[in-house]
């Protein structure tokens, strides 16, 4: 039986528009080295096809393909994944609640991995001026804080966009840390970063032993905007994308304008928005690949919803809640609990359905 190669790749995955842009296929492939293959126009493609060593390690870290599925399924389940334990929290930091999606709790466990020597660096998104977005190493509470966070309105005017997506790929820059000298890392990642990390961790793919804690994020969708559809995303929000303060994610997309005024937009409202790869993407929503998985879905304002998956989060979770970086909701129960997976099994089956 043929290896599959980035011929067969690009046929079912890129071509086909099912492309998640992590990144995997164009930072690890060992033909990589060989200015094989990269982006173009946006999208992975053979830069030199000549130089592929076709050994097929592109095709079986992308995280569209099955390749690798079941051995993935075994320590991490599907569906809804393996869980140890489920809460509402909130970080304990007025700086980062002022900043924070939900309750900050990313921020804080990343704060106190980096302030017990857990893990030497974070690897998060910073988003800058002029619309632009772009992975750092940070290795301070300071730089921690600049990432904390998620929100539209740094896209530029009608005038200046051509295109712009709240999608940052972060494995490229991964591939530079494993020749860095940088040891550890945690890093905040969707579910399909999340999941090729650990396709090539368990093939033991250099430099993915470099990851050290992967805090998942909760992904329905991320959004790809163009002058067309910038405006008609701010048609559906009722308002101007550069007064937005705030976006939170819960079951609907919580926008906080800068006037106090708020939106509530259905998710498939948005779809017209979202990124194409993103709607037929099947990769469960609540990130079961990670250590710990947050989201916004089942918590109140100001808190997140924590799903612990791996002895390792368990054991980071307890640490940062007995030092006081987090802390968790005073009504949280059994019951709420129970209900919030009861929402996480709902979401899981609706991304499954989407089309």
């Amino acid at each position: 039986m043929e290896i599959p190669t980035f011929s067969d790749l690009k046929e079912e995955v890129i071509d086909a528009g099912l492309c998640t842009l992590c990144g995997g296929c164009t930072s690890f492939c060992r033909a990589n080295k060989l200015n094989a293959i990269g982006m173009m126009n946006g999208l992975p493609n053979y830069i030199n096809e000549e130089n592929c060593l076709k050994c097929g390690i592109c095709y079986m870290i992308c995280p569209v393909t099955s390749e690798l599925d079941e051995k993935l399924e075994e320590i991490y389940g599907k569906g809804i994944g393996k869980i140890i334990d489920v809460f509402s929290a909130r970080s304990t930091d007025e700086n980062v609640l002022k900043k924070c999606c939900d309750g900050g709790v990313a921020t804080a466990l990343l704060h106190y991995m980096l302030d017990t020597h857990f893990v030497d660096a974070v690897l998060a998104v910073k988003r800058m001026k002029g619309g632009r977005s772009m992975p750092i190493l940070a290795t301070s509470y300071n730089e921690l804080l600049a990432c904390a966070g998620s929100t539209l309105a740094t896209i530029p005017s009608l005038d200046e966009i051509k295109y712009f997506s709240t999608y940052t790929s972060l494995l490229p820059e991964l591939k530079e840390i494993g020749y860095g000298g940088i040891e550890n890392i945690a890093i905040t990642a969707t579910p399909c970063q999340t999941k090729t990390i650990r396709k090539m961790q368990s093939a033991h793919i250099l430099p993915s032993g470099v990851v050290k804690f992967i805090v998942g994020l909760f992904c329905i969708e991320n959004f790809s905007f163009n002058t067309v559809t910038l405006r008609k995303f701010e048609e559906i929000i009722g308002g101007r994308i550069n007064d937005i303060e705030k976006v939170n994610i819960k079951e609907k997309m919580n926008i906080i304008f800068k006037d106090g005024r708020r939106k509530d937009v259905l998710l498939d409202e948005l779809k017209e928005v979202a990124r194409k790869a993103c709607i037929k993407c099947k990769i469960p929503f609540s990130n079961i690949y990670a250590d710990v998985s947050l989201g916004g879905l089942g918590s109140e304002d100001g808190y997140t919803t924590v799903v612990i998956r791996t002895s390792k989060g368990k054991k980071i979770f307890d640490g940062a809640l007995e030092e006081g970086f987090i802390e968790v909701h005073p009504e949280w129960n059994e019951e709420k609990k129970e209900n919030v997976i009861e929402k996480i099994k709902e979401w899981t089956k609706k991304k499954e359905e989407r089309k």
